[in-house]
Order: structure tokens, then C-alpha cells, then sequence
């Protein structure tokens, strides 16, 4: 019955997926972006949890993605029937759009990039002065404290720069290059994996729509050599600041080798163990999944506090047999949280509200020529990818990222615009004045 669940998992993602593949035109959907990473986390915990040390997985929970996905692939499905992209009747996409039509876009993208370095890095000596030196860099205090204030807000418009920045890059462009490494800087400074790596898959999967990506199984393989590698660093960063002989323990490394899986499988282990011990609660309320709409509400109005986006620690689940009693791990796959938060029916209902958003985003991206539509559809696809992990859009940035790039999409509108009305001028004018 087990290997059956799995079995049928695998065909559901292989069939929707060649289906919304042939309806967009792409494979770069929603439902590819969300299902396959989820798949391939949930088959190999499925198979080498166990050997590592960990829970095995309850097969009765993958049930919840294989029902979750199939009400958020019939939205593709019926979008796509409508839109009808197998026709000719859509003007050429973003992806057939040669690349010097970016100029105006790369140069607002750049001039903003160069203009909030101050700002981010005021937000980074604020922080460490806060926290008290260097030696907390490594600390919850410190990435809490980072991520909140006015000017971390710096933070989140960096998301879409670095995405549209590295989507456009071409050989040649030194200054690019280097604003996007002074931007990755103060994203990694977060020490979030996910405000890390996000741009980075939502950069490249700006350049693969646009075909400047050719993917394969060779760079799928070091794509995640690198996210291994990113991991890692993360934590090594605060070694280093708390105690630098640290780099040099073997110990250490090891250690980091087995967290990266347990890390990748927590989120799928930690909902099989709820649904394995029947767990009435994970300790948050139904309205936590709306809480980005209503900080955002009672942050402007000042009409109460915040209302918190993650599940407890002391209610979490304990999936790693080499720590007896050990309870923290609170993140349950996006599905997942869905399920525990809202209940079965709410939870379906509500993935066929996030699915008409998602895909609405894809349409809009395929028939409109503006590369920022483009930044933020991978950009908001990339916290789908992480689906397998935990439910992200409880957070402000679901929000507030898209309103910064609908502001640039409208600035670099005007600015291509000005200077077509400066070229027409100088085109029509005569050469020796007045005739």
C-alpha cells in the first residue's frame, strides 16, 4: 500500500505536468514548479530516511498533496483551456524577446540596486550594533532584528533587483555582475536559506523561460551541489564570528552534511509524524495562514499587534531517532500547514485561491513583453518551489514584493517612453535650425 501511494504520486506529477506543459507552452508552471521538488524530497525520504536515522514517512500523508495538487492543477487546466496557448492568437512572449529590448529596464533595475546599498548596509551595522558586535551575527536576535524595521524593507525590494538582474546579465557586464554580489551579500547576511536561495532559483528560472538556460540533469546536479554549498555557509558565517576554530572541525562538517537532509526532509516528515500521531493542533490559529493581510492592515492602522507566521517549536514534531524526545521541528510542507491550519475542505478551497493567483501571474508574464512581469512571476514561483519545506505566504513579502515590482514595471514604462518621445525629437529635428 505503501509504495502504491508513492507510485501514484510520481504518475499524478508526470501526467499533469506533460498536460500543462502542452496546454502554456512551457514547463515552467505553477503546478511543475510546486509538485516536482515535492516529489523528489517526499520519494527520497521515503526511501533513505530511515537508514539516515530519521521517522519513516507516513504514506497516508503524501494523500494530502496528491488530492492538494490535483485542485491546483484543475485551475491550470481550465485556465489554460480558455487561454488557449496552442493558438497563434497571442502576440510573441517574453521569452522570444531579444535581449537588447531590456536596456531601459537593466538601467532602472541598476540605478535602484546602486541607491539602496546605503540603505541596507545602515540596516546591517544597526543590527550588529543592536545585538551587540560581530560575536552575534549568528544569533536569532539578529536575523529577527534584521528582517524588521523601516529600512529592512531594503531587504525585500532587493528580491526582485537580484531576480531580474541576474535573468538579464550578459558576458561583459562587470557592474551588473558586481551589484548583484553586493545585493546576495545582504540578502545572505539574513541567514534565511530561503531569502537566499529564492532569487537565485527565481533568476534562473528568468533565464530558462527566456531560453538563455538550457536545463539538464548536469546542472540540475550542480544547482544543488550549490544550494548544499549555500546551506552550509550560512552557518558557517555565525561559526566564524562565535568561535572560528570551528572551521577547522571535521566534526563540524559532518555535522552540517547530515542537518542539510535533515533541513530538506523536515517539512515532509514532520507532517507525516502529525498525521501518524493524529495531532489536534500544531499550536496556530486558522487566521495565522491570512496573517500577511492583516499585519499589513494593523501595521498601517496601528490597530493591534502582529499576528505571528510560524507554528511553535514546543509543539513541533520529532523526526530525527538519533535525539530522543527532541520536539522543534515546526514546519509541515505548504499543503500541509494548509491542512493542519484550516481543515481538509478550507485547505482545497483555499489552494484553488492560490493557484488562480499563481497562474494568473503565468499568463500575464506569457503575453506581456515586460521582463519585470517576467521577475515577478519566477520571483513568486520560487517560494512555490519551497513548497516541500514549509507554506511562505503568510509572510508581508508575499505582499509587499509584488507592490515594489509593479513600481519599477511602471518606471521603466515611463522611462522608455521619455526617451522614445527624446529620439523622435531629435530624429524630426533639421540639422541647421529653422529652414
Amino acid at each position: 500500500m505503501d509504495y502504491f501511494i508513492v507510485v501514484g504520486l510520481v504518475f499524478e506529477v508526470l501526467i499533469f505536468s506533460w498536460v500543462d506543459q502542452k496546454l502554456f507552452g512551457t514547463w515552467y508552471t505553477p503546478f511543475n514548479l510546486l509538485a516536482y521538488p515535492y516529489m523528489f524530497v517526499v520519494v527520497s525520504a521515503f526511501l533513505l530516511a530511515p537508514w539516515l536515522g530519521f521517522v519513516s514517512v507516513y504514506t497516508p500523508s503524501i494523500l494530502i498533496w496528491i488530492v492538494g495538487l490535483l485542485f491546483f492543477w484543475s485551475v491550470g487546466f481550465t485556465l489554460g483551456l480558455i487561454c488557449d496557448f496552442r493558438s497563434n492568437s497571442y502576440p510573441a512572449t517574453v521569452a522570444n524577446k531579444p535581449a537588447n529590448g531590456d536596456h531601459a529596464t537593466v538601467k532602472i533595475a541598476t540605478r535602484v540596486g546602486w541607491a539602496i546599498i546605503p540603505i541596507l548596509a545602515f540596516n546591517f551595522y544597526r543590527t550588529i550594533a543592536g545585538v551587540g558586535g560581530w560575536s552575534e551575527i549568528g544569533s536569532l536576535d539578529f536575523r529577527t532584528d534584521y528582517s524588521h524595521g523601516v529600512s529592512s524593507h531594503a531587504v525585500v525590494l532587493a528580491f526582485p533587483l537580484v531576480v531580474l538582474l541576474i535573468g538579464t546579465y550578459r558576458r561583459g557586464r562587470k557592474q551588473q555582475l558586481v551589484l548583484i554580489a553586493i545585493l546576495l551579500l545582504f540578502l545572505f547576511a539574513s541567514q534565511v536559506k530561503g531569502t537566499l536561495l529564492a532569487p537565485l532559483i527565481a533568476g534562473m528560472l528568468f533565464r530558462a523561460i527566456r531560453g538563455d538556460l538550457k536545463l539538464s540533469l548536469k546542472k540540475v546536479g550542480a544547482a544543488v551541489g550549490l544550494s548544499y554549498a549555500l546551506f552550509n555557509a550560512v552557518y558557517l558565517l555565525g561559526f566564524s564570528f562565535a568561535n572560528s576554530d570551528m572551521l577547522f572541525d571535521s566534526n563540524v562538517y559532518g555535522y552540517l552534511s547530515r542537518h542539510y537532509m535533515y533541513y530538506l526532509w523536515s517539512g515532509v516528515l514532520s507532517l507525516s509524524e502529525a498525521i501518524r500521531t493524529g495531532v489536534g493542533s500544531v499550536g496556530g490559529h486558522w487566521y495565522e495562514i491570512f496573517s500577511a493581510f492583516m499585519n499589513l492592515y494593523r501595521a498601517t492602522l496601528s490597530a493591534g499587534p502582529l499576528v505571528g507566521a510560524l507554528s511553535p517549536r514546543a509543539m513541533g514534531m520529532s523526526v530525527d531517532l538519533t535525539v530522543r524526545g527532541f520536539q522543534g521541528v515546526n514546519v509541515y510542507t505548504m499543503l500541509g500547514t494548509l491542512y493542519l491550519y484550516l481543515g481538509p475542505f478550507p485547505a482545497m478551497i483555499f489552494m484553488v485561491g492560490v493557484a488562480i493567483i499563481f497562474y494568473v501571474l503565468l499568463v500575464v508574464s506569457r503575453v506581456n513583453n515586460s521582463a519585470w512581469y517576467l521577475t515577478l512571476y519566477c520571483a513568486m514561483v520560487s517560494w512555490l518551489v519551497f513548497g516541500f519545506f514549509e507554506y511562505y505566504l503568510w509572510h508581508l513579502n508575499f505582499i509587499e514584493m509584488p507592490v515594489y515590482t509593479i513600481i519599477l514595471a511602471a518606471l521603466s514604462q515611463r522611462y522608455k517612453g521619455s526617451v522614445k518621445r527624446t529620439n523622435t525629437v531629435a530624429i524630426s529635428a533639421p540639422i541647421f535650425g529653422k529652414p
